[in-house]
């Protein structure tokens, strides 16, 4: 690749919320530190407060987001530009149809100067979520769904390459469009501590995290209730630790406390409160079992799953359906909280089970979602600027890793 500067167009930064703001920081981060690639941000919020440069990346701020706005922002670039979309439709427009947004980067990819092509512009797309479907008639969602469904579409054609963390997404735009869309999944949202886990407690009380923001550690107590009841009732449980941030109100744990007691007695329950990323690495990096209230599908999309496999904690999500390309029983544990699927786990984890899907799972990351192996994958997509090929190598890559090691 050319010294060009990658162009993250975006609609947010931090410290403003919003996944796919804090993912392309984070990108930008890993290009420069380990492929040498230095980055730029085209910021979509009027609101925006922040500073001009963050780090060593300037942050170019769209005022008052419109189609020609975009178009002369982006046709101010250097020559040879590469940008970089990250999309999420809901949070560039609350109805999720920034119709500007494909506007701008369609009259920007076809500027010509003199009836030729001026130079190579290269646009890609980062699809954090393809907006999701509803089937219930009274929502005004309803009746936006395919208009957000084209809008989708029309961003992946013009795409030299996508980009989108679930197999279920590849899918559905490899319909629209086949042999361009790259299936990454996103990295660990916490810092990584690879520390080698005490072999030998299948027989030991397992200590359980729950992370994330308050409505879904929420969910997460809910999802599985049954199945820390029973652990509770066994005697396999030493403690619950729950981690992150207060809810809104400032009340920092007072709902989840609550369901929490419904199933475990409260003495195993700890709350650690607002803690550092690095203070909540260090507890799920300590924890045996980590519970989530995602499911397979979205399981790739997810930073909390990502790091709790970084980190070599067995996971539970709340059902294995469509998971590619992680493999349920291997690399996490499904458990819908029905009777079965507890006694299911309570039969793997006597077999000590838990600790060979542990060391799967971050086998698994390790191989596959680490930013090492996710930035060299974005630099490679920068350089060739051809569509990426089919992911047959990533299905036997994973073929090969859930054969016993023997015959590796």
């Amino acid at each position: 690749m050319k010294t060009n500067i990658l162009t993250h167009l975006v609609p947010t930064l931090p410290p403003k919320t919003g996944q796919a703001g804090q993912y392309a920081l984070d990108l930008a981060r890993q290009l420069r530190d380990r492929c040498g690639i230095s980055s730029q941000f085209i910021l979509c919020d009027s609101e925006w407060n922040g500073p001009a440069r963050i780090e060593d990346f300037v942050v170019r701020r769209l005022r008052f987001p419109n189609d020609a706005r975009l178009w002369a922002m982006l046709a101010s670039l250097k020559d040879d530009s590469s940008v970089l979309l990250h999309y999420s439709g809901h949070s560039y427009q609350k109805n999720g149809l920034p119709n500007w947004l494909y506007l701008g980067i369609k009259f920007w990819l076809a500027d010509h100067d003199g009836g030729s092509v001026k130079t190579h512009k290269q646009f890609l797309t980062v699809f954090h979520d393809l907006g999701g479907p509803t089937t219930k008639p009274w929502q005004k969602e309803f009746y936006l769904q395919l208009l957000q469904k084209r809008l989708v579409e029309r961003l992946h054609r013009q795409s030299e390459v996508s980009i989108t963390n679930t197999h279920r997404d590849q899918a559905q735009l490899n319909a629209i469009e086949p042999r361009k869309t790259l299936l990454l999944p996103k990295p660990a949202n916490l810092p990584i501590i690879d520390q080698n886990k005490p072999k030998g407690r299948r027989n030991m009380p397992l200590l359980v995290a729950i992370i994330l923001g308050h409505e879904l550690r929420c969910e997460t107590i809910r999802a599985h209730a049954n199945l820390l009841s029973a652990l509770d009732k066994g005697n396999r449980l030493s403690g619950v630790m729950l981690l992150g941030g207060a809810d809104e109100a400032g009340r920092p744990f007072d709902e989840e406390f609550s369901l929490l007691q419904k199933s475990v007695a409260p003495t195993r329950i700890k709350v650690f409160g607002n803690q550092t990323p690095e203070n909540i690495s260090l507890a799920l990096n300590r924890a045996d079992l980590f519970l989530s209230p995602q499911g397979g599908e979205s399981a790739c999309k997810s930073g909390s799953v990502m790091a709790a496999l970084a980190m070599g904690c067995a996971t539970v999500l709340r059902d294995g359906r469509n998971a590619v390309p992680l493999q349920e029983g291997t690399h996490f544990i499904a458990s819908d909280d029905s009777p079965s699927s507890v006694k299911r786990f309570e039969r793997m984890a006597a077999a000590g089970e838990l600790e060979r899907v542990a060391t799967a799972g971050h086998t698994w990351y390790q191989r596959f979602a680490d930013w090492n192996i996710i930035a060299r994958k974005y630099q490679q997509a920068l350089q060739e600027r051809v569509p990426v090929a089919p992911t047959q190598k990533l299905d036997l890559d994973l073929a090969l890793l859930s054969l016993p090691a023997a015959t590796r």
